[in-house]
């Protein structure tokens, strides 16, 4: 089995070759989690139109908060989504979790297109909104690190980060087909055409792209290293007991990676609620730069998924936060004071970016600490109790602290918090985990404890 990723020493030996079946993967993978997150992170988009119709205020900004609320409460359904979910794709197969999980997104991500609103219901309309928005919570708590997993089990250890990237390509890309669908159709119909019916065209436009998930991933097969499992099998029993008992220790590592990469990840939550709600510029022309700069942004994520590959995990991801601190002074300056949608563009086009940059070493790190029988369920409980903790709260926190404080800068106190638990969690985490049966980098052996500092 493929439980082996190289650090320098890999990239001495040279690339292996990439394997067909390895790059259908990767593509199938990248265009899962496209469509997934073309339809969870909509929400985000369009909070500022949703919000007043579903939680109506005399005050715009509590509205918005409230809409930031039911954005979290998909981040707080993650945890039961990666329990269910990664036990069955720890049972069943990657396969058929992924197809489930692409088609329940898609399924609620359709209803809240013709969900009526509390001017039509009453407070039926917010309810059903939050357990429409909790079944895409638990959709893409397996969606992303199981991704992920897939197509690392798929991939020739010399390529694994590289190629794995392209999940994440795809979710960075998703996010920025929604918000062009939004602004395309905020730039086209009138204010108060969108406020009332405007804004569920994007959500509709999820049947068809569910469909054609469906029938891409219908057509690959099992990640290799679950084939192995079955054939010998060595399928476990209980995952996900396995992962909270005989994996504790690994959990807790990854658990804190996890919680810091979503604390760091969940200001694009808070990004576009705060230009158009808080600060109140035009949502439209803000769409059109959000969506271009997730463009932009995301093409350094296979650069950093080969760097992971040549430089090893611990270095890319301490260097990733690191630097994202640093950078994200200046960027949150001119996200509270500019108005030019160009300039916005450009602070927004970095700020991706630093968010996008870090995940391919994040996921892969996460994934590959946890022995194939349990990966699965492992990464994806890892990833998401932070995402639950961490992702779904930091929209709230830097609004609100925004708000409190009245500074641009408030945001980077969320930051400055998940850099210090991520790179705390990463540089211990040779130590700490010396013995166990984590096989990233062989820890748990004094010369893999080597390996991991220098690569």
């Amino acid at each position: 089995m493929n439980t082996v990723v190289p650090g320098r020493r890999g990239a001495r030996e040279g690339k292996e070759p990439i394997p067909p079946a390895a790059r259908k993967a990767a593509l199938a993978g990248g265009i899962g989690t496209f469509i997934e997150y073309f339809d969870y992170l909509l929400f985000s988009v369009l909070t500022v139109y949703i919000a007043p119709l579903f939680f109506p205020s005399s005050d715009p900004s509590v509205s918005v908060l409230a809409g930031l609320a039911v954005y979290g409460a998909g981040f707080v359904a993650k945890p039961l989504g990666a329990i269910v979910f990664g036990r069955m794709g720890d049972r069943r197969g990657r396969r058929a979790t992924l197809l489930f999980t692409v088609v329940l997104m898609g399924v609620a991500t359709s209803l809240i297109a013709i969900l009526p609103t509390y001017a039509a219901i009453g407070v039926t309309a917010p309810i059903l909104l939050v357990v429409l928005r909790v079944l895409q919570g638990a959709s893409s708590g397996a969606e992303l690190q199981g991704a992920v997993t897939y197509v690392l089990e798929s991939a020739p250890r010399s390529r694994r980060a590289a190629l794995a990237s392209w999940v994440n390509l795809g979710t960075g890309l998703g996010g920025a087909s929604g918000a062009l669908v939004a602004a395309i159709i905020g730039m086209t119909v009138s204010p108060e055409t969108m406020l009332a019916w405007g804004w569920r065209i994007p959500f509709l436009v999820a049947i068809p792209l569910t469909v054609l998930a469906f029938v891409v991933r219908r057509r690959l097969e099992d990640s290799p290293d679950f084939q192995d499992l079955v054939e010998k099998n060595q399928v476990a029993k209980s995952p996900v007991r396995d992962t909270f008992v005989t994996y504790r220790r690994i959990l807790l590592i990854t658990g804190l990676v996890g919680l810091a990469y979503s604390m760091f990840g969940g200001l694009l939550g808070w990004l576009v609620p705060y230009l158009t709600g808080i600060r109140r510029l035009d949502p439209a022309p803000i769409f059109l730069a959000y969506a271009l700069s997730q463009a932009l942004g995301n093409s350094i994520v296979p650069l950093m998924g080969k760097a992971t590959d040549r430089f090893g995990h611990q270095r890319t991801i301490v260097t990733a936060f690191t630097v994202s601190v640093v950078l994200m002074v200046p960027i949150l300056g001119v996200l509270g004071t500019a108005t030019s949608p160009w300039v916005l563009g450009v602070a927004i086009t970095v700020f991706i970016a630093l968010i996008a940059g870090t995940g391919p070493p994040v996921y892969t790190y996460i994934a590959l600490h946890f022995p194939v029988s349990a990966r699965f369920t492992g990464s994806n409980i890892s990833t998401q109790i932070g995402a639950a903790l961490g992702g779904g709260t930091a929209p709230l926190i830097a609004s609100a602290l925004v708000l409190a404080i009245g500074s641009p800068f408030a945001p980077l106190l969320v930051l400055v918090a998940a850099a210090v638990v991520g790179v705390a969690a990463v540089l211990v985490a040779p130590r700490y985990l010396a013995g166990t049966d984590s096989p990233l980098d062989g820890v748990g052996s004094r010369a893999a404890l080597h390996e991991v500092r220098t690569g």
